[in-house]
């Protein structure tokens, strides 16, 4: 069994190096891209630890635990806890539900997506890869959410935004040389400003580079913002990331899974690679309530619908 002795060793050191290399993530734009897929680490270096404990190699298991540790750290805020009595404290605030969306410009199921819209009834639809094609096939957002903003786009950066309630202010913004939407909603509970991103896919040094300095820039554009905010969109980044970790605290905003969520957004067609780069966020003039996943309906992307309310909602 010597050989499987060497199989053994050969995996233990692929997986440690696979759990250390994100520790890097700072130093080069390729090795940011390991961060995103630490829930994976965490899955092969338990079946690898497994497997050194039923062969009897402790000093292994040791190792491999350590090296697991190293990925499971950045994945434990975001797992499940239980808001029992955070809830408790909003439950007379009305909920408002943001439901954010890339539809694709290369395909998706129009009719699936606006079934999905229906049933999740959202108060506010951000929708990003807005093409001509897309604008036109989801026309019926129009009639089921009079107030809209759209942009639409050849290629990946459309966007558009949909509200059930008065959209008090809506135009484009740019974050670098891609466009994000910016809104004042005016709900029934009160106004709040919400905005719609899609930041650039880090394909690229200069793609990676050019992610991080709209990072900065929403950052600061969300720090300077008086009252309740959303921010929701494709963000091309994961929570394991420490440009997104920056993000957050550079905002002041709460990522809507954090102890609620490990689902995936991307790719919708290889689940068991899947990352999570959607995001709704939000400042401290909100409680969130729930984030959950919208069905697949074709696209490379699963929407999420976060529900949200008012930590002072205006009296009635």
């Amino acid at each position: 069994m010597r050989w499987l002795d060497r199989l053994l060793v050969f995996c233990a050191a692929f997986v440690v190096i696979v759990n250390v290399v994100p520790l890097g993530a700072r130093l080069y734009w390729m090795l940011e891209l390991t961060t995103h897929f630490r829930a994976q680490y965490v899955v092969v270096t338990a079946v690898v630890l497994a497997l050194a404990a039923l062969r009897g190699r402790w000093g292994m298991v040791a190792l491999l635990a350590a090296a697991g540790a190293i990925s499971v750290a950045p994945l434990l805020p975001y797992v499940p806890r239980s808001f029992g009595t955070e809830a408790a404290a909003v439950s007379g605030a009305p909920a408002i539900k943001v439901l954010t969306v890339n539809v694709s410009y290369r395909q998706f199921q129009a009719k699936r997506l606006l079934e999905s819209v229906r049933e999740a009834d959202p108060d506010v639809v951000v929708l990003q890869e807005l093409t001509p094609h897309a604008e036109r096939v989801l026309a019926d957002l129009d009639k089921e959410f009079p107030n809209f903003r759209k942009f639409p786009a050849d290629g990946a950066y459309g966007i558009g935004l949909w509200s059930k309630h008065e959209l008090e202010t809506g135009d484009t913004i740019a974050l670098g040389r891609l466009p994000a939407i910016e809104a004042h909603v005016r709900a029934p509970s009160g106004t709040f400003t919400l905005i719609g991103v899609h930041l650039s896919a880090p394909v690229t040094q200069r793609r990676a580079a050019a992610r991080n300095q709209q990072l900065t820039e929403l950052a600061a554009r969300a720090a300077a913002v008086k009252g309740p905010l959303i921010v929701a969109g494709d963000f091309n980044t994961t929570p394991y990331s420490p440009y997104f970790t920056d993000w957050l605290e550079a905002s002041g905003l709460t990522d809507s899974r954090r102890g609620r969520t490990l689902s995936t957004s991307w790719p919708t067609m290889l689940r068991w690679v899947g990352i999570p780069i959607d995001h709704v966020a939000v400042n401290d003039g909100f409680t969130i309530l729930s984030h959950r996943r919208l069905r697949n309906f074709e696209s490379d992307h699963f929407g999420a619908v976060v529900e949200v309310a008012l930590r002072d909602p205006e009296p009635r």
